[in-house]
């Protein structure tokens, strides 16, 4: 899907906290996944930054949004976080850029060995900047792709 506004809009629908906090997503080309979140009163904290949950959504999704843009079969197999860190740099005080990058030529690879395996695991790391350009946390992510809904 290349309707980051459509595709924006069904992330919210199946996952009303993305509506909540008014997850933008900015860019799914060559390879750079990027989302945007405006610090507002529904995403800022006590202190007025950013809150540290919004963050992690932000740093965690960017792994949905590789899948939706490399799958081939995406209704068929689906991606699911396994693992997320993040470190915290600096207090987000503006809107925050997730950004992170999935070299188009890992999609072949990621594609073979769920037609192969059933199954695919990949690490997806990412950095979460401010307006200035100022890092504000970094995340690395570990994803795996199954086919969830089978029945055992």
């Amino acid at each position: 899907m290349d309707d980051l506004e459509a595709l924006g809009a069904q992330y919210k629908k199946v996952c009303q906290i993305y509506d909540y906090i008014d997850l933008r997503i900015t860019s799914m080309a060559d390879g750079v996944f990027q989302c945007q979140v405006p610090l507002n009163d529904k995403t800022g904290n006590h202190l007025k930054i950013m809150h540290a949950s919004v963050l992690f959504a932000i740093g965690e999704v960017l792994g949905g949004m590789v899948h939706h843009k490399y799958v081939a079969d995406p209704a068929r197999f689906q991606p699911v976080v396994r693992d997320l860190k993040i470190d915290f740099k600096a207090p987000a005080m503006t809107t925050i850029t997730a950004e992170a990058v999935f070299a188009p030529s890992a999609a072949a690879e990621m594609n073979q060995q769920l037609e192969a395996t059933g199954r695919y695991d990949y690490a997806l790391a990412a950095k979460l900047t401010d307006t200035q350009g100022q890092i504000v946390a970094e995340t690395l992510g570990q994803y795996a792709i199954r086919d969830f809904r089978k029945k055992a």
